[in-house]
């Protein structure tokens, strides 16, 4: 070819350079060498098809997002927390002052004036159901003065499930009633009332450091509960 283009020189230099190291290797003398070539085309063809699988599956999961996104559009306007703009309204202003819990729960239940029916006490035992996470082995038995936030709060949950479900969002609308628990509600309602930590220690078979940690949780969700209600202009 007469090139007399110095790094082209250097580059078939190296060439025969890397061939002569390759052709002393004890793999180039294996006689199954045509074989293991074509099992190594059919690696290359594979990973590039697994390339491709693993291409598709995140093209799918954006799709499965982007209607999840429609799902979570159409039901926070359906609860009122945006516009038909999808402009953020003062339900969604007012659940953005929350993340303790379910914000979009607890801001339904207090535009739907729950809060403004309870004692105090009540709705200490009522918010316990949003902190506490963790198993026991009894079954919540609450007096009577606890029936009726409970099924307060179970109503309004059904009722922002339903939604959500309604908007085609992945949920279980029993499931998500049940996960807000009872077990401790008896429990802060004695505690408000003046009951002494050893006390109510003995209402349940929780133990004493779920119970702490159910109150620290309880003390930062009324905290930002105090903070949402700042924000439409109630400082009672």
């Amino acid at each position: 070819m007469q090139i007399d283009d110095p790094e082209f020189k250097k580059l078939i230099r190296r060439i025969e350079s890397l061939e002569d190291r390759l052709l002393t290797r004890k793999e180039f003398k294996r006689e199954d060498m045509l074989d293991l070539c074509s099992e190594y085309e059919k690696k290359l063809e594979i990973d590039t098809e697994i390339k491709e699988v693993k291409k598709n599956i995140r093209d799918v999961d954006q799709v499965i997002m982007k209607e999840e996104l429609r799902g979570m559009r159409k039901s926070l306007r359906r609860l009122g927390f945006t516009n038909k703009e999808n402009v953020v309204q003062i339900k969604g202003r007012v659940a953005c002052e929350i993340n303790a819990s379910d914000e979009l729960l607890l801001t339904e239940m207090m535009f739907n004036g729950v809060y403004t029916e309870l004692s105090v006490e009540q709705i200490l035992a009522l918010l316990s159901c949003f902190v506490f996470q963790e198993k026991s082995g009894e079954s919540a038995e609450m007096r009577e003065e606890l029936m009726v936030p409970l099924r307060l709060c179970q109503d309004n949950a059904r009722r922002v499930a339903t939604i959500q479900k309604e908007s085609k969002l992945p949920i279980d609308v029993d499931e998500y009633v049940q996960k807000f628990k009872p077990h401790m509600m008896d429990v802060v309602y004695s505690w408000s009332e003046g009951a002494k930590f050893i006390e109510i220690c003995k209402m349940t078979d929780i133990f004493e450091g779920s119970v702490i940690r159910c109150m620290r949780r309880l003390e930062e969700l009324l905290r930002q509960l105090q903070s949402a209600s700042k924000a439409i202009g109630n400082t009672e």
